[in-house]
């Protein structure tokens, strides 16, 4: 025999409103007689379809669980605190970068990327157009040590270019000798 009792006493055993008890009824189609509800049945279908909610206790937890934090509720609250706090650090973490690559301590990679790139390319492209344009400059020359000399001054010059191209470009500060 089922064990009946009023909509707002099984709400209230439950440790929810009686208005919350009406809107369960209804959303979790429990049956009704003369305005009773059979205990059992009516909790295992509100359980089956309702989600557990964080920071409440249950009707059916006890006193020492509750206490000593045994609950799935206890662990939803501490699972929560622990992600919000996660979450926080990473947002103060990532406003410091922001912070640091506005001030220029960082470097967009990709930027950087790009800029080391097309660096690379004039440079490569300048060693290659090296021997066309120094060609007639070293022809005449009558002795290796003149020829080294102007091969030198080029690729100096060359070199020089890049380490102004990065200054300039990436921000960053290469050493030249000056020789």
């Amino acid at each position: 025999m089922p064990n009946l009792t009023t909509i707002a006493k099984w709400a209230e055993s439950l440790g929810i409103s009686r208005q919350q008890g009406y809107a369960a009824i209804e959303r979790c189609e429990i049956p009704v007689e003369d305005g009773k509800v059979d205990t059992e049945y009516a909790t295992m279908l509100y359980r089956r379809h309702t989600r557990p909610r964080a920071g409440i206790k249950t009707g059916n937890m006890s006193a020492s669980s509750a206490a000593q934090g045994d609950g799935d509720t206890a662990g939803a609250a501490h699972g929560y605190e622990s992600s919000r706090a996660r979450r926080e650090a990473a947002e103060a973490a990532i406003a410091e970068m922001k912070q640091a690559e506005m001030s220029g301590l960082y470097l967009v990679k990709d930027a950087v990327d790009a800029a080391v790139f097309e660096i690379a390319r004039a440079l490569r492209d300048g060693m290659t157009n090296c021997s066309r344009r120094i060609a007639a400059d070293v022809a005449g020359l009558s002795s290796a040590d003149e020829c080294e000399e102007v091969i030198d001054r080029e690729h100096r010059l060359l070199l020089e270019t890049m380490a102004h191209a990065f200054a300039a470009q990436v921000k960053i500060h290469v050493e030249v000798d000056a020789e």
